[in-house]
């Protein structure tokens, strides 16, 4: 890290330098307005000194965290807005790395500090009347990193258009620390970008400087990691994202991971956001492996963030997909949510992780996803984990499932979950902090299993209107079959020929070629569908006989309304010798799509 602080920088970086410099007279230009606005809205300043002073329970030494103060007549007080990394999110909140002290009105005042979700949050009201200093120790409930997970926020923003700020890798770092992130991954393409770690990070907080691949009609992707810069960062009928994927994995060690899969229900609309953010391209990307992981939990998500239609669905045509989280907080926006609210957990045997190995953990599948809750112990058949497989040779399988999970505030349960349906619950004792249990069902088919923990959010400190949790699966074969659900495989027919209606309708390339390529990608994938759930039936020599096409499916409305109506056209089937031997002329059949197929 020494030697990247002291290498010699670039004309292009030279070049950003200066305008970095120009731009962080930014705030000190508004700053008139923005002390305006924010005595006008906190009320008078006239009162008494509260002081607040944060320390770490055990050390006894000064802590960041993350902050928030509301006056005795409700208004949000910020603590040095020039340095303390203020937002107006929610009731508002600031980031301290010792504590901080501020001017507020006599009587009750509600102060807030929090630190992730392994530290016990302070939710208190101090009563001012003169004078008043108050010391709040923050003690960790859980060291994950103990039993070798490790946090991490895969897609952050800190220089996005529309901010209020002029950040840098610093100030990552400083709201890294504050929210007990192990690894901060900031995906501002050319904004500091070194191809390596940031010279700022430290060995509890890494941050690293990567890029966001913006497709306009197919969706965006996290580069974690990257080492060279993916060109160009963003188009509209450009290169396919699977073409990105392969110049990723060519890097060794960065991942594509699909950002916010579902940003809007309204296919068509892609010429801005949020329909620009669509995944429209993912069912195909994953045909072939290029997809690392998904961002089931993203602020960017429609739906309180949390997305797990798409990802179950996925599940189940076989794909083995990593959950990943991915705030997509924008950090230098008053408005956004922070960082980490959101998160990722890693499991990592020995010493603490570098990036890629942190990484490489994610595309393994040794995962889980949160906004509170924390899985301490996920097993299958005693020794399976999150991202394991095991093949099984028999009609009927008894599987067993063990699984804790703890959390600062009060959980209502767990959910075993296989192949996208509840198959078992564990509720809480006594202490609903803490759920364990351990449950045995048979399976009669291939399955993903999984974990999931729900509750009601905490106070302020939950982003999201719920307790969430939820770990990678495990994957179990029974005779080498693979997981297929028919419903599922459907969805995605449909969801291709949504794409190739919208690539005919919109689609603009100055090279004919590029087109008639993805179209061809595009059917490729659509017929990959098809076959795997066996609606075309093929010979073994096609060329001595006649096979018919694949029934024409349609959908009404479309893969986003509240049902659909799954229409299959007159087709035969035919036997051995070409003969037809079953006519199928109308079948119809509604299905809600937010049904777990």
């Amino acid at each position: 890290m020494g030697s990247q602080r002291n290498r010699q920088p670039n004309i292009m970086e030279m070049e950003y330098k200066g305008r970095e410099q120009r731009s962080r007279l930014f705030p000190l230009v508004l700053l008139p307005v923005m002390l305006v606005f924010l005595l006008a809205a906190a009320g008078p300043v006239r009162g008494s000194m509260l002081t607040i002073l944060i320390e770490d329970a055990d050390s006894g030494f000064p802590v960041p965290a993350r902050c928030c103060v509301i006056d005795s007549l409700g208004q949000s007080r910020y603590y040095n807005i020039l340095s303390s990394l203020y937002h107006t999110y929610g009731d508002g909140y600031f980031y301290s790395d010792w504590g901080f002290a501020l001017m507020v009105p006599e009587g009750p005042t509600i102060v807030r500090i929090t630190k992730g979700p392994e530290f016990v949050p302070h939710i208190d009201t101090v009563i001012v009347h003169s004078d008043t200093t108050v010391t709040y120790a923050m003690e960790r409930f859980i060291d994950m990193r103990e039993s070798g997970w490790y946090s991490g926020d895969v897609h952050v923003h800190i220089a996005h258009d529309g901010g209020s700020f002029n950040l840098d890798p610093s100030d990552a770092h400083r709201m890294g620390q504050a929210e007990d992130l192990h690894f901060v991954n900031c995906l501002d393409n050319e904004m500091y970008f070194t191809g390596m770690t940031d010279a700022v990070s430290t060995e509890d907080c890494v941050v690293y400087m990567s890029e966001e691949q913006r497709h306009i009609a197919f969706g965006h992707c996290s580069l974690p990691g990257l080492k060279h810069l993916i060109e160009p960062c963003s188009s509209v009928w450009g290169t396919m994202l699977l073409d990105i994927a392969d110049s990723v994995h060519a890097q060794d060690g960065p991942l594509m991971i699909y950002a916010h899969p579902v940003t809007t229900y309204d296919f068509d609309s892609m010429e801005e956001w949020p329909g620009s953010g669509l995944c429209r391209e993912l069912p195909v990307d994953v045909i072939t492996g290029r997809v690392d992981a998904l961002e089931v939990m993203s602020y960017s998500n429609i739906d309180d963030g949390i997305e797990l239609d798409m990802w179950y669905r996925l599940l189940n045509c076989g794909f083995r997909m990593p959950p990943c989280a991915g705030t997509d907080a924008v950090t230098n926006r008053l408005l956004d949510p922070p960082m980490g609210g959101y998160r990722v957990y890693v499991a990592h045997e020995g010493e603490p992780p570098d990036i890629y190995q942190w990484l490489e953990g994610i595309a393994a599948g040794r995962t889980f996803v949160t906004n509170g809750p924390l899985f301490t112990d996920f097993r299958v058949e005693g020794s399976l984990e999150s991202g394991d497989s095991l093949e099984v040779h028999t009609v009927i399988y008894d599987v067993t499932v063990e699984v804790t999970a703890e959390c600062v505030f009060p959980m209502e349960r767990i959910d075993i979950v296989m192949n996208g349906a509840v198959v078992d619950m564990i509720f809480p004792g006594s202490d609903p902090g803490v759920i364990s249990g351990t449950v045995d069902f048979p399976i009669s088919t291939s399955c993903w299993i999984a974990a999931r923990a729900v509750g009601k959010a905490g106070e302020w400190v939950t982003i999201g209107d719920d307790l969430f949790a939820h770990t990678g699966p495990v994957y179990i074969e029974m005779d080498a079959e693979p997981v297929c659900r028919i419903e599922s495989a459907l969805y995605f027919v449909e969801w291709i020929d949504s794409l190739i209606s919208l690539t005919m309708e919109k689609g603009d390339w100055t090279d004919p070629g590029d087109s008639i390529r993805v179209l061809e990608e595009l059917d490729a994938a659509r017929d990959w569908y098809l076959n795997l759930i066996d609606i075309s039936t093929g010979m073994e020599d096609p060329a001595s006989s006649t096979i018919p096409s694949a029934p024409m499916i349609t959908v009404y409305p479309n893969p986003f309304s509240d049902s659909i109506e799954i229409r299959l056209d007159a087709f035969s089937i035919p036997d051995s010798r070409g003969n037809a031997f079953m006519s199928v002329s109308y079948t119809h059949l509604t299905l809600p799509t937010t049904c777990r197929v």
